[in-house]
């Protein structure tokens, strides 16, 4: 793998990772469309650490009261209500769920990712998702065990190629009655440990193996960083102003793309 290719896919990582258009999807028809090689399995998880970090500095502060609320709530009844104690039990179960949907379908997901036409199916998915989202009106309801339940099981199916995360796990949680933004910060807090469990299991793999970096790795991590924070506060006005529509049309002309790619 070229210097170029290198950059060009922590690129790719970080601005699509957070973006209703599916990092998975954009990375596999890449992969296909121009030869690139399949990214090493330790520069794969680098990737997705450095993408993780920017959810980290971005959500750091809510990160720091949320899990201080749901911390005291263990011995103080009265905090019981707060916003930390209910996203903090909403993102547990949240958790679980998706574990217990997306372990199973691991393998098919990744056999998945090298079938161009199975990749532009789940883009047909996430814009007919994404689409719908412009429909669902608008709520005031809070953070529940209810909401973790439903963008967990997003979550989970989201590990199919072309299946955007980020954008089922909004879907998802502004069905369940949440505000916009509450939707927004809920979606990528729920990914933190997902994201933390993959690159764990991932790491292992790599520690048992010697690891093999390209060339320029670090500096694609670090790009990956900076887009990830620049895709997270584009996101963000996505969520907020209902811009959903773009994303649908992008999400099936990129579905024809693969489509196209399949036949040929």
């Amino acid at each position: 793998m070229s210097f170029f290719h290198t950059l060009f896919l922590g690129a790719l990582q970080g601005v699509t990772e957070f973006l209703p258009v599916s990092s998975s999807g954009h990375l596999a028809l890449a992969q296909n469309l121009f030869g690139f090689d399949d990214p090493p399995l330790a520069f794969d998880v680098f990737l997705h650490f450095a993408t993780m970090m920017s959810i980290f500095v971005y959500f750091l502060r809510d990160i720091l009261e949320l899990s201080k609320e749901w911390f005291l709530g263990l011995t103080d009844k009265s905090l019981r209500e707060s916003s930390g104690w209910k996203y903090g039990w909403a993102v547990i179960l949240g958790t679980f769920v998706t574990a217990i949907v997306a372990l199973p379908i691991e393998s098919v997901a990744s056999r998945a990712f090298g079938v161009p036409w199975a990749v532009a199916c789940g883009l047909i998915v996430t814009a007919s998702l994404l689409n719908w989202a412009g429909r669902i009106a608008l709520s005031d309801k809070s953070i529940n065990i209810w909401t973790g339940l439903i963008a967990g099981l997003a979550q989970g199916f989201a590990v199919m190629p072309g299946i955007s995360r980020s954008g089922s796990t909004i879907v998802a949680t502004l069905m369940t009655g949440a505000k916009r933004e509450e939707a927004f910060r809920f979606s990528f807090l729920l990914s933190l440990p997902a994201i933390m469990g993959a690159t764990l299991l991932e790491g292992t793999k790599v520690v048992k193996q010697q690891a093999v970096l390209p060339d320029g790795w670090f500096y694609a991590c670090v790009l990956a960083f900076f887009c990830g924070l620049a895709s997270l506060r584009f996101m963000k006005k996505i969520v907020i102003f209902g811009r959903w529509r773009f994303f649908s049309l992008y999400c099936l002309l990129t579905a024809g793309i693969g489509f196209v790619i399949g036949m040929f």
